[in-house]
């Protein structure tokens, strides 16, 4: 079980992906949020609003949710980091299992 954190540009293209990776049993559960950052870009410092999705999925389908992200992302290189679990309640952890055809 893992979760995959992917801040996107905005809610539209968040809401895009995570239709896809649970349309496709890729992922059992994808949670959006609003989100504001601030980076550097080009020697300067800059503000965005955007949307962050965390991901809950089964290791089996990292590469096939990559693929989709960046297929889908708009603009710029995504960051898809993955978060391992340590632990995970059974009953949530069996559902994930079953909604992610595994």
């Amino acid at each position: 079980m893992i979760f995959i954190y992917v801040p996107c540009q905005n809610l539209d293209t968040a809401k895009t992906i995570a239709k896809l990776l649970v349309e496709k049993k890729m992922a059992g559960k994808v949670d959006i949020m609003l989100t504001d950052s601030i980076s550097r870009v080009n020697g300067g410092v800059t503000e965005a609003s955007g949307a962050t999705m965390i991901i809950m999925t089964i290791d089996k389908h990292i590469q096939d949710i990559e693929d989709i992200v960046r297929e889908h992302y708009q603009g710029g290189v995504p960051c898809m980091a993955t978060i391992t679990l340590y632990r995970l309640n059974r009953d949530f952890k069996d559902w994930l299992i079953a909604s992610t055809g595994l």
